[in-house]
Order: structure tokens, then sequence, then C-alpha cells
């Protein structure tokens, strides 16, 4: 009965794991369940519900040429109706065991993780220098703001490379970091300049002000000093000319009847208005009416004389 038991197609002695079938096949597990579940390729469950392989099952596929199904995209498991296995009599432990081909996948993607740590580390460790540069910098903390965040956008793979010396790596960063420090200073000087420039704007603007506000006064001055002056001659012609009414009035006082007194002191009125200047002294203006006096004296002599002919000639006659 024993030996006949492991003649039985079915024997658990003759069924093959899913790791047995995807060594086979060379392909890997994952493949070898995407099969099953299509229904490419049969498979039984044993008592603990593991899958197990007929041995002609598994070289009636391979001799088929469908070893090239591993490359198939097959749905999940769970979205398909799961085929009847035939169920054997002892269970077994499956040997589910990853490939080489998927160990060496998880490695190279192990090794990538790691390798891109590490260059964000290099990287990072290159923008704290940066960081580190700005801070004793004699920048503001608004311009060293400006630096770090361009540190981030600067410090990348390209520009500093894995492959490059670390003195030239510094000289880059420090370059990047003092066009910032440049550039500050240069915007400082800009400013500086600028502010000279208007306060000298300024300053002209206000010379120029105080010399339109001179010459205003100046003008003002003259202007007050020649009506000043106008009005001092006017006094001062005035007062001449009053002294010379005084003295003609002094001088015709005796001798001189009331009418021709009147007369007279309007004529030595109306000639001292049209002949009396500014810089006349008061003995120019007694000179002048002096001769006034005179001149008419001369002019009434000359009417008596006259008078005194005609009577004379009348006698005669």
């Amino acid at each position: 009965m024993r030996a006949h038991g492991k003649n039985q197609p079915n024997s658990p002695d003759r069924l093959l794991s899913v790791g047995d079938v995807a060594r086979r096949l060379r392909v890997s597990v994952d493949v070898v369940r995407s099969l099953t579940e299509s229904g490419k390729l049969k498979a039984v469950r044993t008592g603990g519900r593991h899958r197990r392989y007929k041995p002609e099952d598994v070289e009636r596929y391979r001799t088929k040429g469908r070893a090239a199904a591993h490359n198939q995209q097959v749905e999940p498991a769970a979205k398909r109706q799961r085929p009847v296995d035939q169920d054997v009599g002892e269970p077994e432990i499956e040997e589910d065991h990853p490939t080489l081909e998927e160990l060496e996948a998880e490695e190279a993607r192990q090794a990538a993780r790691q390798r891109s740590q590490a260059e964000q580390e290099r990287l990072e460790s290159w923008k704290k220098y940066g960081r580190e540069l700005a801070r004793y910098t004699s920048l503001p903390a608004e311009w060293r703001v400006k630096i770090i965040e361009n540190l981030e956008d600067f410090v990348t793979t390209k520009r500093i490379p894995a492959t490059l010396a670390k003195s030239e790596a510094e000289l880059i960063v420090q370059a990047q970091v003092n066009s910032f420090v440049k550039k500050y200073w240069e915007d400082v000087r800009e400013t500086q300049q600028k502010e000279r420039d208007a306060a000298e704007a300024r300053r002209r603007a206000d010379e120029e002000r105080q010399r339109v506000e001179e010459e205003r006064r100046q003008k003002e001055r003259e202007v007050e000093e020649q009506r000043r002056k106008r009005e001092e001659d006017e006094r001062r012609v005035k007062a001449l000319i009053a002294h010379g009414l005084s003295h003609a009035r002094w001088e015709t006082m005796t001798g001189w009847d009331h009418a021709e007194r009147e007369r007279m002191l309007r004529d030595v009125e109306r000639d001292l208005k049209d002949e009396v200047k500014v810089d006349w002294s008061e003995a120019n203006v007694t000179d002048l009416v002096d001769d006034i006096l005179e001149e008419d004296n001369d002019e009434d002599g000359d009417e008596e004389s006259e008078q005194d002919g005609e009577e004379e000639g009348d006698d005669c006659w």
C-alpha cells in the first residue's frame, strides 16, 4: 500500500512547490502565481491550502514553449475567481523563496537609495558651508536670508559634482556668497550716490531760492531807498523853497505896497519851484531870491523913469 501510494499521480512526494516550478521554468515565483491564476498552469491544494504542481503539468507547459509568459501583466488574484484546486492528504510548507534576479534588483534599488541619500547629505553639507559663510559677512539679516534661499537652488549635483575636489567646491560656494556681498555693497554705493546727488540737488535748489530771494529783497531795498530818497529830496526842496519865500517876505516887508508884495511873492515862489534843486544850499536859494527881487526892482525903476520922462515931455509941450 505504501509503495502504491508513491506511484499515485496526486501523491505529495511527486508534487512541486511554487519555488520548484519557478526554478524549472527559470521565472520568478510571481510569474508562476500569475500563470496559475490565469489557468495556464494547473495547481492542486494540500490540506494546508498550499499550492502544489504535478511535474508532468510543469513539463508539459515548459515543452510547449510558454516559459515566455513571465513577461505578461496579470490582474491581481483578488479580482478573479480562483480555480478549484485539488486537495491532497498531508500539508507541506511552501518554499516561496525570492529568485536571484529579485535579490539583485532589490540590492540595486537599495544601493540607489543609499547613493541618493549620500548625495543629498553631500549637497546639504555644502549648503551648510555657504550658510556659515553668510553668517560671518557684514550683511544685514535680509541679505543673509537671500543668500540662504539662493543656496537651496544653486547647490546642485550639476554645479558641484561628487567628482569635484573639495577646494574647488569651496571656491564655487564662496564665489556665489561673495557675489551677494558684492551686489549688496554695489547697492549701498549706488544708494549713497543717489543720496549725495539728491543732497547736491537740494543744495543747489536752496542756493537758487536764496539767490532769487536775495535779488527780490535787493530790489525791494532799492525801491524803498529810491522812495525814501525821493521823499527826502522832496522835503529838502520844499524846505529850500520855504527858506526862499521866508527870505523874500523879509526883504519885501518894507517899501512894497500890498498888491506888489503879493505879486512878488508869487513870482518868487514860482521861480523857486522851477529853479531850486535838491543839491542847492540855503545860500544858493537866498542868492536866487535876491536876484529875483533885484531884477524886479530894476524893472520897476525903468518903468518909473519912463513915466517921469513922459511927464517932463508933457510939461515942455
